[in-house]
């Protein structure tokens, strides 16, 4: 087997091939570290990036839980638009 850290390494030693990709993971996690630190820009990037994800397959789950289990109704709440929730937001970096 060959080294890693060496072209012999790749597709050998390094079979999915994590090694060739590590320098720019380090790269993005010291961003993730950075933006960690900072608790209010975190909470705000957490909250904008759940807010502006889209239904999971969990959602028609619990939806039909909702309805054939637990027999309770939907409620209904306001639709709020992502700029409305980033407004709501404090206002951070």
């Amino acid at each position: 087997m060959g080294s890693p850290e060496g072209n012999e390494g790749y597709g050998r030693a390094d079979y999915f091939l994590v090694g060739k990709d590590f320098p720019s993971y380090i790269e993005c996690q010291e961003k993730v570290d950075e933006a960690y630190r900072d608790q209010k820009r975190w909470t705000k990037m957490s909250v904008l990036n759940t807010a502006g994800s889209y239904k999971l397959s969990s959602d028609r789950t619990i939806h039909e839980y909702a309805r054939d289990i637990w027999r309770i109704e939907l409620a209904v709440l306001p639709n709020l638009h992502l700029v409305e929730i980033k407004n709501q937001l404090p206002n951070v970096g």
